[in-house]
């Protein structure tokens, strides 16, 4: 009998450049949020994290090499931000640039002649994109997005794009992904919406420059105000450390848990909150156990995209702001409603400069004595499909339950925060990944942290008997 072939070898990768020539170059000052991003990137560079933020686009039948490289001339030539690099000076600043190349690696699955299953394509695929993503950028060096074609026979089949934090947020890459699609991708659903015509949306340069405006001024003593008031409420910083068992000082790990999307959405029918404020006071119900403090504080990442000609910019605007709720004598709905509140104040104060925020912190803790740097942060990104909204009940909960995973996973992004909990969400559920830094945490309460959370939840949704000061139900420790 003859054996089945097994995989065809990939061909040699090779490298295309793609030259591009633009308007718009000159220095300008880095944004609030482009200074946070920035600080945060330095940060994780000595751990061996990227910060990068990735998409992988299939492109559309037919499309050849030529024009996937045609629609990345074409992308760095509209978006400064991505034709721009940093200069170490201080403080930093960036500089745009007026013509370059883009260097494109080309990675074809197999020769012409073989026949590649499309899964092992999209495996090619996402191996190229977490390579691109591997190195931490050199602002200073290089371009903010490394590019990849990935092909089957020398046709084209994916784009894979790596993005430094520095240069985009998420938001920034929803027109980024509808001009793609427009030119050579597949639809994509974080494309909701294509650009208009001719619309850019705000430059870095001019972001700068309204922040360093009368109303920025403005803007920055509010937010620094309501940041004070957080910051003379909030616990202090934990200071136990934990035992890790491996040596590795951060530590990422996913929950997946369908009676969790369950609870979530059940919560935010039944209190009229966002699913974002029902994840929020979960973890402030929690703090509030740990700490025994009445209040809980939490940072949120304000997107900040209210007006009108951000929408379309391509440029970061999230900043964390700091969240303060008062968990006494509140049952959980009643504390989801607080935190609801305090959110929506928190996102009105909006961000500030980081430096002026880190020397109240500063300041604020000499006064109280006590240590602050170690506030946890949710950071909830919904995607174009919304998280079902309804009543469920126990009986089905208790089959959900049946339907979670938790595991311990690696990570490009990596924060300066105790706890950092990230929920990805979107019609099919709540993705969460748990994000301890284990000179504080333990890897063993990590793994409580999300069993306790889907327990808080589960038994909220379910009206189980829960401790009118806390809202925290018996659970698993």
């Amino acid at each position: 009998m003859t054996p089945e072939p097994g995989p065809a070898a990939p061909v040699p990768p090779r490298t295309v450049a793609v030259p591009f020539e633009a308007g718009g170059t000159g220095p300008a000052p880095l944004t609030w949020s482009q200074q946070y991003y920035l600080a945060e990137t330095d940060a994780a560079r000595p751990h061996g994290r990227s910060l990068a933020i990735t998409r992988l686009y299939p492109l559309r039948p037919g499309v050849s090499e030529e024009q996937a490289t045609a629609a990345l001339r074409a992308l760095m030539e509209r978006y400064e931000t991505l034709r721009s690099r940093l200069t170490r000076t201080d403080p930093p600043t960036q500089q745009a640039y007026s013509q370059g190349e883009l260097m494109v690696t080309v990675h074809d699955a197999a020769a012409p002649s073989a026949v590649v299953a499309p899964h092992d394509i999209r495996a090619v695929a996402d191996t190229v994109l977490a390579e691109l993503a591997r190195r931490p950028f050199d602002v200073a060096e290089e371009w903010p997005l490394r590019a990849a074609l990935v092909a089957a026979g020398g046709q084209p089949r994916h784009l894979a794009l790596a993005f430094s934090h520095v240069a985009v947020d998420a938001y920034a890459l929803v027109p980024v992904s509808a001009f793609l699609v427009e030119r050579c991708a597949r639809a994509d659903p974080v494309a909701r919406t294509a650009p208009g015509a001719g619309v850019v949306g705000l430059r870095p340069r001019e972001l700068a420059e309204a922040e360093a405006s009368e109303a920025g001024d403005r803007a920055a003593r509010r937010a620094l105000l309501h940041a004070e008031r957080v910051l003379r409420r909030m616990p202090a910083a934990p200071a136990g450390a934990g035992r890790p068992g491996t040596g590795e000082r951060f530590r990422f790990l996913r929950l997946r848990s369908a009676a969790l999307d369950l609870a979530v959405g059940a919560l935010a029918a039944r209190t009229g909150a966002s699913p974002a404020a029902v994840l929020a006071a979960a973890g402030l119900a929690l703090d509030a156990v740990e700490t025994g403090e009445r209040y809980g504080a939490v940072q949120l990442i304000s997107a900040n995209r209210l007006r009108p000609e951000t929408v379309d910019a391509v440029v970061p605007c999230s900043q964390p702001v700091l969240c303060c709720a008062d968990t006494e004598d509140a049952s959980f709905a009643e504390l989801v409603r607080r935190t609801a509140a305090a959110s929506l104040r928190a996102y009105a104060a909006g961000p500030c400069p980081p430096a002026a925020l880190a020397e109240l912190r500063a300041t604020v803790e000499r006064e109280r004595g006590v240590r602050l740097d170690g506030v946890p942060t949710l950071n909830y990104r919904p995607r174009a499909t919304a998280l079902p909204v309804r009543e469920t009940d126990a009986e089905e909960l208790r089959r959900a339950a049946a339907h979670a995973e938790t595991e311990w996973v690696d990570s490009a992004m990596l924060w300066r925060s105790a706890h950092y909990l990230s929920a990805d969400v979107d019609g099919s559920g709540v993705r969460l990944l748990l994000q301890i830094d284990t000179d504080v945490r333990s890897p063993g309460w990590a793994e409580r942290r999300l069993a306790d959370l889907e327990d808080l939840l589960c038994a909220a949704a379910t009206d189980a008997t829960t401790d009118r000061t806390t809202g925290t139900p018996a659970g698993r420790g």
